[in-house]
């Protein structure tokens, strides 16, 4: 038996592209309230586990920890993804999910997160790749997960892009059009409660198909975006994803 629960390395991946813009517009982007999540403690692994809280005794196994659909990742507690969570996705319930779905005609889009403590990230995926659940069931980053998963790249076993989002702090989707440097630029900003940011969405440039000049968008990428705000949001263009 092992003494040690099992922690599964977390993998970052870049998605690999050519296709991306030449010139970004400076965005209003205030600081995200990013708090350090709280790892859980060995007690509360087995107490989740139903192990016996008198004991200071780890005697859990890694098939068991693997059986009970508990893993680790970066030192947070989480859920493995189960048939009942993809039933939580499908079942309607999550709103930024179902037009998620309504976005695999976008094309290639930029994802956009800015860390408070002065980073900023970005990358090129899609929005048709598997939509992945998963639930983190304790601490300051709980809640119930959906992971956007590029496909494996051929030289490791391991997706070329990956996004999660803690839907159960997405309040608000909005829409936005922006006006840039070398024309219209198209927003999807995900908010929390608070109005805080918690990643944004962007069409992103043809270049491949425009010469490699920026300023042309995917064919039908703009309609699309323009008919998913007038199909779900309101007037000033958010949609409330708690409704």
């Amino acid at each position: 038996m092992h003494r040690a629960l099992l922690m599964v390395a977390a993998f970052c991946a870049v998605a690999h592209s050519t296709v991306a813009f030449t010139v970004i517009p400076a965005l209003s982007l205030p600081a995200l309230s990013n708090q350090r999540a709280i790892s859980p403690t060995l007690r509360e692994f087995r107490l989740a586990l139903g192990g016996d809280e008198g004991s200071n005794t780890v005697t859990m196994s890694r098939r068991k920890v693997m059986q009970n659909g508990v893993a680790a990742i970066g030192g947070i507690a989480i859920g493995m993804s189960s048939s009942a969570d993809a039933e939580e996705l499908a079942s309607g319930n999550y709103k930024l999910v179902d037009i998620f779905r309504e976005c695999k005609d976008l094309g290639v889009v930029r994802f956009l997160s800015v860390n408070p403590y002065g980073a900023v990230l970005e990358a090129l995926g899609k929005l048709d790749y598997a939509l992945v659940p998963f639930e983190i069931p304790m601490g300051k980053s709980k809640g119930q997960y959906v992971r956007i998963a590029g496909p494996n790249a051929e030289e490791h076993l391991v997706a070329n892009f990956e996004c999660s989002i803690n839907l159960d702090n997405a309040a608000t989707l909005a829409f936005d059009k922006l006006n840039g440097p070398t024309g219209e630029l198209y927003s999807m900003r995900i908010m929390n409660a608070d109005g805080e940011k918690i990643l944004s969405i962007l069409l992103n440039y043809d270049i491949d198909g425009n010469d490699g000049k920026p300023g042309k968008y995917y064919p039908g990428a703009v309609d699309k975006w323009l008919s998913l705000r007038s199909t779900y949001a309101d007037i000033n263009g958010d949609v409330d994803l708690r409704a």
